[in-house]
């Protein structure tokens, strides 16, 4: 992170992330931690694992001080107003509001007019494609289904975190010419730990649902181990669909082959990751329309040498380049999996040259310093923008 000079005022941020943070969204912390010109203050729900995540300036509803503030919490998660975030925000001198998924964006467009400020909104995956199916009149997400044309039309810059993302948002009605693709950037190790490397541990990573696509990787190490390629997988990460892979792991009778390891820190899921061989992102499109969009663990695994097999996903192809960092095959199809597998771990030499193809592309396109400046870049066009509308036309309520 560079020095700001004295001189050099910081503009000032209001983000909103719902829950700041849960460990499988580190990326909106990594990325709040590398501005230089601007500084940001974050308004949420919940305010999770703060001991992993510190943050100064986070001004969260839970845990809750008073039942007075039990009280604001409820009604901010009912309506999206909270009075000490609306106080907060109207005397803050905000230059603009920038908030994380779509529901996020709901909650900030509450809290636009009195900030006199512009409005970005960073999609991630579910949120655009969710509002394509039925899944948008669920409860979890009335909200977001009622108010969606009311985001769409209020939002200065909307970035879509793949290009499929940036399709589908321009598709349900956002105006192209403020729809942008941002891929959210890693932090890149200054050189790649040298992990205790056998040739035989693959990698998986994320919460257990179904977009993930453990099955299908599950599935392929059985293969692998049948066909008499030695391997192990390991595990990273938790959720509803644990009890689905260990019937499965039964099945396949790998139980010795498969480590599970929980939820871990950042850190630790960095400290495992160095000493995998392959990285496995054997993702899907889920039922309800769920999808990938800028694998975090797969730029992880690229920046740290480790070559990946994935499938041809969401934002998937945009991070790893086909025969050059990786290998990509079909979704949903643990045969063409588990013989990319093959390939690399039968294969030294190609795993190190995919390895460094990857860390050079991560350099190149996804070092977080250069991808927050980028951010940073769009926030000054956002404002400048926004400045030069009529003054009615930017007191206009959502």
């Amino acid at each position: 992170m560079n020095t700001i000079e004295a001189s050099s005022p910081l503009k000032r941020v209001a983000l909103f992330s719902t829950n700041f943070v849960f460990y499988s969204q580190t990326f909106v912390f990594d990325e709040i931690a590398h501005h230089e010109r601007y500084e940001i203050d974050v308004f949420c729900h919940n305010r999770l694992n703060a001991a992993a995540f510190p943050w100064s300036r986070v001004y969260a509803l839970h845990p809750a001080s008073s039942p007075l503030r039990k009280l604001e919490w409820a009604l901010y998660g009912l309506t999206t107003y909270s009075p000490s975030h609306m106080a907060r925000i109207r005397t803050g001198g905000y230059d603009v509001l920038h908030a994380h998924f779509g529901p996020g964006g709901i909650y900030a467009l509450t809290y636009k007019k009195a900030a006199r400020a512009p409005l970005v909104v960073t999609f991630h995956g579910y949120d655009v494609p969710l509002m394509l199916t039925s899944k948008r009149f669920l409860p979890a997400y009335w909200r977001y289904g009622w108010r969606f044309k009311a985001l769409v039309r209020e939002v200065d810059c909307f970035l879509a975190a793949s290009d499929e993302l940036s399709r589908l948002l321009v598709r349900l009605g956002a105006p192209e010419e403020k729809v942008n693709v941002h891929r959210l950037g890693v932090q890149i190790p200054p050189c790649p730990r040298p992990g205790p490397k056998t040739g035989k541990n693959i990698l998986m990573a994320g919460r257990f649902v179904e977009k993930k696509g453990f099955e299908f990787g599950l599935q392929a190490v059985g293969s692998l181990l049948k066909s008499g390629v030695d391997c192990h997988v390991h595990i990273i990460g938790d959720g509803p669909r644990r009890s689905g892979y260990d019937r499965l792991i039964a099945e396949l009778g790998i139980m010795d082959r498969v480590h599970f390891h929980g939820i871990m820190p950042h850190r630790k899921v960095l400290d495992l990751m160095d000493g995998m061989d392959i990285l496995l992102a054997p993702s899907v499109v889920a039922a309800g329309g769920d999808r990938e969009s800028g694998l975090m663990v797969a730029k992880e695994a690229s920046a740290r040498s480790i070559p990946v097999v994935g499938t041809r996903h969401g934002g998937i192809p945009e991070i790893v380049d086909h025969l050059k960092t990786g290998l990509l095959v079909p979704e949903r199809d643990p045969e063409a999996l588990a013989a990319a597998l093959a390939t690399l771990l039968g294969d030294e030499a190609l795993r190190n040259t995919f390895g460094c193809g990857g860390r050079a592309k991560m350099i190149a396109e996804y070092d977080i310093v250069a991808r927050v400046r980028a951010l940073e870049a769009r926030y000054d066009d956002v404002i400048a923008a926004h400045a030069m509308r009529p003054c009615a036309e930017r007191r206009t309520a959502p």
